[in-house]
């Protein structure tokens, strides 16, 4: 198996060399080769936004290869959010450009004394000047890439809260797709790196097996096009699980003080209503057909007339439902902003309902956020304060830390109403669905329902695929949404699956995290052997993926000290129930939390009381090399920021 082209560039030097990526080929491509060799290079001393921090930009072992759901650029960081592993990836057509233009993997170290930006095209990487886009939006900066470079190019760009180091600053790609969790846009801020443009449109990639890739991508195609889910998904994007949410608590209402939303929110926010209203198009990424991406144009305001991609489910949960605002054209707008500044909208989403929460309870005022009076359904007032957090101005300065540390800086009081899992701010819902929040909370990026969460808790199936569940879990309770017994291993089952799909440069909605008739670890052993011609077993595939969270555990705990107590949601989670609706009753049972926990512990091989992996387990994964860092906890734990000294 080819790995492909390493390019490493130094921006304090400005000097780039290649090498081979063939020494990592257990990690097969994407987020397991970046995080090893984060691992590897990063030192626990080292701060998120020391220039010794690494960057890492890869695409996976399926890039090019016209598979569905194979246009995903992953990245590899230390947190600015948690200190710990940051890993993420996003759609579009960055992927197979940066591929074809020659380039498999880049990693970044040190800081440029002034703004620049990577420039790839035809096996040539080059470092320009990004004096004239310090300080763009965005929009702006893809607008200057494309006048200078071409409408070909695609690229991975910060905005004016990655510059000024906004802790969840993102990064985005061409304007809508968004790597968001964890701060990626704030590491590259603080290396004065704006973008990497890549123009790939002369490359290609030549499959090991063209025939038996074709047979496989035809199966795969025949199982999309047989499924009315993914006809929904096209019509409607993630926008089609609204009606599915409703009707099993499903959504953050008034920061997650209930979970049943009123009736005429729902209909508001009715996906024929938005799309009969709102809708332009649809568009897919690179090699995929689906068309999930949702391009919207905001009818009012400043705005008005401007098409948004990327308005998906998340939008209406964030700025809709969570800030008790019925109004689908300011949620358009909220997202808008965020992709335009560079910044997690799930983040500014919780940082915006938590200060309405403890604004309507007092515990903050008006003249602690620059004299905004800020109730539950404020529109314009929360866009002013989007847009303060994106340039740091004001309150904003504080908001820009995160829920976590934006609560020490204000009150003892409202650090209970920040919800957050290790320090990142937390878009997942918990109480109603045990697995999914479950896999959120154990998350070694924290609070994260792409690496582990199981989302057939919710979903309906028919006998057929009830058994084909029950082969694929060896439980019975993967629809049963508030049980706790065989959470451990669904979760255990999609840890592996998701980061064998980010290995592979591939998107989780052709897998069988979307629909479980779709893509297994089977499925993804017989695209390796026709793609990239790797022989490997659907067992050997999953204890690969078993090796690359083991070792983001240890990362975990030499450079953040995150243990069990880290596993464990808020406090507000295992106390206050849902009011009403579906869910009407359910919190967190902390016992049985803990059993949970144990369990899902001893399936990994991992220590009960710490989290960690044990040294038998280490060994058996071929991560012997690990063993003595066991002995080495982080000094500044990541959750330091929350320590009592640093409350007024």
């Amino acid at each position: 198996m080819d790995m492909g082209t390493i390019l490493r560039v130094n921006l304090t030097t400005g000097k780039m060399t290649r090498e081979s990526a063939d020494r990592y080929e257990k990690w097969i491509g994407g987020i397991g080769v970046a995080q090893q060799i984060l691992y590897d290079e990063v030192k626990p001393w080292m701060s998120p936004f020391d220039p010794g921090n690494r960057f890492i930009v890869a695409t996976g072992a399926m890039t090019g290869m016209l598979c569905p759901g194979s246009g995903r650029i992953a990245a590899v960081t230390k947190s600015p959010m948690t200190t710990g592993i940051a890993s993420g990836n996003a759609g579009g057509v960055f992927a197979p450009k940066m591929k074809y233009a020659g380039f498999d993997y880049i990693v970044f170290e040190g800081r440029s004394r002034k703004p620049v930006y990577l420039y790839l095209r035809n096996g040539e990487a080059k470092l320009l000047s990004a004096d004239e886009i310090s300080g763009k939006t965005v929009g702006e900066s893809v607008d200057w890439f494309e006048e200078k470079h071409g409408r070909q190019v695609s690229s991975m760009c910060i905005g004016p809260a990655g510059e000024n180091l906004v802790r969840y600053a993102c990064v985005t790609i061409d304007r809508f797709r968004v790597i968001g969790k964890c701060g990626f846009g704030a590491v590259m801020g603080s290396k004065n790196l704006k973008a990497i443009v890549a123009d790939g449109s002369e490359g290609s990639v030549k499959p090991a097996d063209l025939y038996g890739l074709k047979k496989k991508l035809d199966d795969i195609y025949a199982r999309i096009d047989s499924n009315a889910n993914y006809k929904h998904l096209m019509d409607y994007g993630t926008l089609c699980h609204i009606p599915g949410k409703y009707l099993t608590a499903g959504f953050s209402f008034r920061h997650g003080q209930d979970l049943n939303i009123p009736k005429e929110m729902a209909e508001a926010y009715d996906p024929d209503n938005i799309v009969g209203t709102y809708r332009v198009h649809q568009s897919s990424c690179g090699g995929c057909f689906v068309g999930c991406q949702n391009h919207h144009r905001m009818l009012s305001g400043d705005n008005a007339g401007k098409v948004v991609g990327g308005a998906p489910f998340n939008s209406v949960l964030n700025f809709g439902t969570k800030l008790d605002v019925t109004n689908y054209g300011f949620c358009v707008e909220a997202t808008w902003l965020c992709n335009d500044l560079g910044m997690d909208m799930d983040a500014v989403a919780e940082i915006l309902g938590w200060l309405m929460e403890c604004y309507e309870k007092g515990l903050i005022t008006a003249e602690q956020i620059n004299g905004m009076d800020l109730p539950f359904g404020e529109e314009k007032n929360s866009l002013e304060l989007i847009k303060m957090i994106g340039y740091r101005k004001g309150v904003g300065d504080i908001l820009a830390e995160g829920v976590a540390r934006a609560a020490a800086s204000f009150s003892r009081e409202t650090e209970y109403y920040g919800i957050h899992m290790k320090g990142n701010d937390l878009y997942e819902i918990l109480r109603p669905l045990i697995g999914y929040g479950f896999g959120a909370a154990v998350s070694t990026r924290g609070g994260s329902h792409v690496l582990g969460s199981p989302v057939c808790e919710s979903s309906k199936f028919n006998e057929a695929e009830r058994e084909m569940a029950f082969r694929k879990f060896k439980v019975k309770t993967f629809n049963d949404p508030l049980a706790y017994d065989g959470k451990a291993e669904i979760v255990t089952y999609y840890e592996s699956l998701t980061r064998a799909c980010s290995s592979m440069g591939l998107c989780i909605f052709v897998s069988d995290w979307q629909q479980i008739h779709m893509l297994d670890h089977q499925d993804l052993a017989d695209l390796l052997k026709y793609s990239v011609g790797l022989e490997i077993t659907a067992e050997e595939l999953r204890e690969r993926m078993m090796a690359e969270l083991s070792l983001e555990k240890v990362f975990n705990y030499c450079h953040a000290g995150f243990t069990r107590e880290d596993d464990m949601p808020k406090e507000r989670l295992f106390k206050e129930k849902v009011p009403s609706g579906p869910a009407k009753g359910a919190v967190l049972d902390y016992d049985k939390w803990n059993a949970m926990l144990d369990h899902y512990y001893e399936i990994h091989g991992w220590d009960t009381e710490t989290g960690t992996p044990t040294p038998e387990t280490l060994h058996s994964l071929g991560l012997d090399n690990l063993i003595p860092d066991l002995m080495q906890p982080a000094q500044v734990p990541g959750h330091a920021f929350i320590h009592e000294d640093l409350v007024k």
